[in-house]
């Protein structure tokens, strides 16, 4: 490649933007779900990542979720690299499990997977699944 011709992927140790939507139940208020966001903003930021910063959500309700079950979302964009993606998605994971009102949407490079509290060993599968897409060719 030239030095001209700019570089069509990003090296292996970059990961890009992953983006969370988290979502409450229905009978959630806006402060809990502020309260929920910075709460699991400040556990992100004690890892490996260059920066997490609120963002708008990215839609009305996480798909498969029925009627009237998610009430309100907040967006969080989390700046990592692909090397830290397993460890992040498992304390995404960890803070998920800790109450039952509470589903995040992981969205990194278009694809997506979201987190809840069912079936563990299936979500397991798909999250090793997901980390191994974003992390090929990592060190």
């Amino acid at each position: 490649m030239s030095p001209t011709e700019p570089n069509p992927s990003p090296p292996p140790e970059s990961g890009g933007a992953l983006r969370l939507d988290v979502a409450l139940e229905r009978d959630a208020d806006a402060a809990e779900l502020e309260d929920a966001t910075l709460e699991l903003r400040e556990e992100l930021l004690g890892l490996d990542v260059d920066d997490v910063e609120h963002v708008a959500s990215g839609e009305a309700a996480p798909p498969g979720a029925r009627g009237g079950e998610v009430a309100i979302l907040a967006g969080l964009a989390v700046q990592v690299g692909r090397a830290s993606l397993g460890p992040i998605v498992a304390a995404i994971q960890q803070w998920v499990a800790r109450r039952n009102d509470r589903t995040v949407k992981l969205t990194l490079e278009g694809d997506s997977i979201e987190l809840t509290n069912v079936a563990r060993e299936e979500q397991h599968r798909l999250i090793e699944a997901f980390v191994a897409r974003h992390t090929a060719g990592s060190p």
